[in-house]
């Protein structure tokens, strides 16, 4: 279990530092979308898992899949901070 912990936390690390570079700057939202890049890298490694997606695996994990689960959970978390009032809105 150990291996597959390590191994989870450092591809969600990856991919929220490859998505902060894209977007170029960090903001309050970061620590939802690291919440958001751990979750969907261990959803995207059961999913690997479940269908038998053999593309860029590094034992039994799946980093393909894992990888797509942790870049659409952070996208999903961005376009619903994007959708809610920002502070000091009125409405």
């Amino acid at each position: 279990m150990t291996p597959w912990l390590l191994l989870t936390v450092l591809v969600a690390l990856v991919n929220l530092t490859a998505l902060h570079v894209v977007r170029g700057r960090w903001s309050r939202v970061s620590w939802v979308l690291l919440v958001a890049s751990l979750a969907g890298t261990a959803a995207g490694d059961a999913v690997g898992r479940l269908t038998h997606v053999d593309a860029l695996r590094l034992g039994d994990y799946q980093v393909l899949t894992a990888s797509l689960g942790a870049q659409l959970t952070m996208l999903v978390v961005l376009l619903i901070a994007a959708l809610l009032p920002g502070p000091g809105s009125d409405d």
